[in-house]
């Protein structure tokens, strides 16, 4: 049976969850389902699935036009002859399930972080309302557990990377467009920057590791021209020039061959599509201890644990890295082994697909 698969999504920009619902959509596409996006006006997801083959309906996904929103998500669930709707974030979820609802269609939640869950009555009923909750790490769903959710009715389905990512050996690096000598190393990150990413303790630990080993921080992700001062401030006036700020870039891939030590710091991180995307181009990767990395990432074999929010332990384990060429090499291919039998697009697709049929055979 082929199903056709409606996916919402409130947020503008681009990030793990977004890369999550449009990688998900043109996998169960190449499957012979059809996936259709309900989305932001303008948002970087809706460019992007327009320019992949996906059809995307773009509405004011805002908690205040909630009331023309969910109306308009009916209209789109009747016309396409939606089977089964998938909701990622707060507002989508409320103006998606609702719509689900009243159209007598299967549902599921998403959870993508690991943020507390209410435990108000129209908390209660919004994750009362689908028929399966998918969450993207066993993290989030001891979370939801914790929270009061019957564990019965979570099922955890990592997320993915890209084939291209994976795929991507051969590319060449930016380091000639970015004037970075051939035998500098580079240490760096490429997720978005917000608070909990954690990069505030990369650029104050860039201080000490530079002193220790001189090298380059190359950090990729959308920074407002104005919060760049902000970042730029912690890292002492001697090192600055070796500090470069890309912005969004969508030649990650490239990004990554120019990184050789790649940092996480995150610490409150649901999965952190980033940081597979890096172990999946070999990179070595040192990553705050905390217990949604302890998953898949093995201290020492593939990937380094530093305290979180300590520039100090930071720098004292991303040193080594950078002075040992052949360690970075054995920890990256390690890191790359874990993504090809954890984290490939067949296994979260095949998995994703079965759960749907489950949900929709339940009656």
């Amino acid at each position: 049976m082929k199903m056709t698969i409606l996916h919402t999504e409130t947020l503008k920009k681009w990030g793990g969850q977004q890369n999550r619902v449009l990688a998900e959509s043109l996998g169960l596409t190449k499957k012979g389902h059809r996936a259709i996006i309900v989305c932001h006006k303008g948002s970087v997801l809706a460019e992007k699935a327009k320019k992949a083959g996906i059809k995307v309906y773009e509405v004011n996904m805002v908690k205040q036009a909630q009331l023309k929103t969910i109306p308009k998500i009916m209209d789109i669930i009747r016309k396409e002859k939606i089977d089964l709707v998938s909701t990622h974030s707060s507002v989508d979820s409320w103006a998606g399930g609702i719509a689900a609802k009243l159209t007598g269609k299967h549902l599921v939640r998403f959870r993508h972080n690991l943020y507390p869950v209410g435990r108000d009555p129209l908390t209660r009923l919004i994750y009362a309302a689908p028929g399966k909750i998918i969450s993207i790490s066993k993290a989030i769903k001891d979370v939801l557990i914790r929270c009061g959710l019957n564990g019965k009715k979570i099922t955890v389905i990592t997320s993915s990377v890209n084939e291209d990512i994976i795929d991507a050996g051969v590319v060449e690096d930016l380091k000639r467009e970015l004037n970075i000598p051939p035998e500098a190393t580079v240490i760096g990150n490429t997720s978005t920057f917000t608070r909990v990413k954690g990069q505030e303790y990369l650029f104050r630990a860039f201080n000490i590791i530079c002193r220790k080993s001189p090298c380059f921080l190359l950090v990729a992700g959308g920074l407002l021209e104005s919060r760049k001062s902000k970042y730029l401030d912690y890292v002492k006036e001697e090192f600055r020039d070796k500090v470069i700020l890309l912005g969004h870039r969508n030649d990650i891939a490239r990004v990554l061959k120019t990184i050789d030590v790649f940092v996480y710091p995150s610490y409150l991180e649901g999965l952190g599509t980033a940081l597979l995307e890096a172990m999946a181009m070999e990179r070595p990767v040192a990553v705050s201890d905390i217990p949604t990395f302890r998953e898949f990432i093995e201290n020492g074999v593939n990937g380094l644990y530093f305290k979180p929010q300590n520039p100090e332990d930071l720098a004292e384990k991303v040193v080594p890295l950078v002075r040992n060429k052949s360690y970075r090499r054995q920890i990256g291919r390690n890191a790359r082994s874990t993504i090809l039998e954890k984290f490939t697009v067949d296994k979260m697709i095949d998995r994703t697909e079965a759960l749907y049929r489950e949900v929709i055979n339940v009656r």
